[in-house]
């Protein structure tokens, strides 16, 4: 292998072991957009903004307006606080109920920007756009998750290289583009069940793991933005990021499990697939397009407003073949809309420092029909906060999200599980970057 080729495997490999990162069902369907503190206080509204490393994810134009080598090393934390599920008629009945497990995923960023003349400025970013970790527990030793043979562990892990660059048109405008590289890997885990006539119950018969590798799967977009500054005191930007689609390839496991009843023991192995066996999916991962507007109020107070389109549609089916012509496919219909996200901000310097806030209502793009245990997405508040500390050659910022997802209640409505009940969510992200620049 050469040089150059060991270079670029290290790089890959350091970027994966670092960004690769399951999170909570996060804002809207699996995108996560918390990638800067700065955007984060101020309620994610920064494609106006964009004056900092950060962006190259938010809006790369800004870049344009950026004249020092500039780095920014930072990370998010999200917890979920909050996340229950209580039963309802017809399945899984009153008193069935689970609890989703509770952690801390760490979502890590990185932003270079790179003046090569005074009016192109190449960057480097590297961040994890979409992940999804929605895991469910048992509610009792004695009393096991009723969603197990649906799903009771479901990931997606991304990792995005994003190499862009912009070019300052005039001294008001400036314009960009990227590449967009995406490493990804999915991983799905859910029992088997066996009718058993004698004890009138569906006994668990199996363990079935679906897993694939982020080597194996990925595949490129693009990106391309525009920043206009038509006063000192005012600014609009359009960011837009095209639809990626992965097609998966990886392992499928069985794991017999022992009921006790050696006729339905027997009856499981000989059907039970043996060894890995190869599964395939594909999954389209959406367009967005962001809008932004931002006004300077005395110099040291800037708003924000700012509306997000993301194109969910093309998240319409899950479909999930094995090559092992035994086995039967699993489809899933996911039918999600498109949605906006709408947002706020507002920033307050004092010298050197800043504070921020900011608030924002996000529209979930998942139809009622496709809420389950895989995933139970819902329309939700942000409530933002943060502060921070910058000169010309360095800086540190702070911020934080408490996001409230609306309850959700599945009950007369059709469901592609045929589980009905009511799901209740919240989380809460901390994200810090330091900033260098000389």
């Amino acid at each position: 292998m050469t040089k150059p080729r060991r270079v670029r495997r290290l790089w890959l490999s350091l970027a994966a072991a670092g960004l690769l990162a399951a999170a909570p069902a996060f804002p809207s369907g699996f995108q996560i957009m918390t990638q800067g503190p700065r955007a984060t206080g101020m309620g994610l509204a920064f494609t106006a903004v964009a004056d900092d490393p950060s962006a190259i994810f938010y809006n790369p134009a800004g870049i344009g307006f950026q004249d020092h080598f500039s780095v920014e090393l930072g990370a998010g934390f999200i917890t979920k606080l909050s996340g229950d599920f209580t039963g309802g008629n017809p399945f899984p009945g009153d008193g069935a109920n689970g609890t989703q497990h509770k952690t801390t995923f760490v979502t890590p960023n990185f932003y270079a920007v790179i003046p090569l003349t005074e009016d192109f400025k190449l960057g480097l970013g590297a961040f994890s756009q979409y992940g999804l970790g929605f895991r469910w527990n048992d509610p009792a030793p004695s009393y096991p998750w009723p969603g197990k043979f649906i799903s009771d562990n479901a990931v997606i892990q991304s990792v995005d290289l994003n190499p862009v660059l912009a070019w300052k048109l005039t001294p008001a405008v400036s314009i960009a583009g990227g590449a967009d590289y995406r490493m990804s890997r999915v991983q799905l885990e859910r029992n088997n069940g066996l009718y058993d006539p004698l004890s009138n119950a569906v006994d668990d018969v199996a363990r079935v793991k679906l897993n694939s590798s982020i080597w194996d799967n990925h595949a490129w977009g693009w990106n391309a933005a525009l920043l206009i500054k038509p006063a000192p005191t005012f600014s609009i930007g359009a960011s837009y990021r095209s639809k990626i689609g992965i097609d998966y390839v990886g392992d499928a496991n069985f794991t017999q499990i022992q009921t006790g009843n050696a006729l339905i023991d027997a009856l499981v192995l000989s059907r039970l697939p043996q060894g890995n066996q190869t599964v395939r999916t594909h999954v389209e991962f959406p367009a967005s397009l962001n809008l932004g507007m931002a006004y300077v109020i005395g110099k040291n107070t800037t708003i924000s407003l700012e509306g997000d389109w993301t194109e969910w549609s093309q998240f319409s089916q899950l479909n999930i073949s094995f090559d092992n012509p035994a086995i039967p496919p699993l489809d899933r219909t996911t039918n999600w809309k498109d949605s906006w996200a709408y947002r706020m901000g507002v920033e307050q310097k004092f010298g050197s420092w800043a504070v921020r806030t900011g608030y924002y209502r996000d529209k979930t793009p998942q139809p009622d029909s496709d809420v389950g245990p895989i995933l139970a997405d819902n329309d939700r508040d942000g409530y933002t906060l943060g502060f921070g500390y910058d000169t010309p050659h360095w800086g540190f910022n702070v911020a934080d999200l408490y996001l409230h997802l609306h309850s959700r209640t599945i009950d007369s409505q059709p469901s592609t599980d045929n589980f009905y009940g009511h799901y209740s969510e919240s989380l809460n992200i901390a994200i810090a970057s330091f900033r260098f620049s000389f």
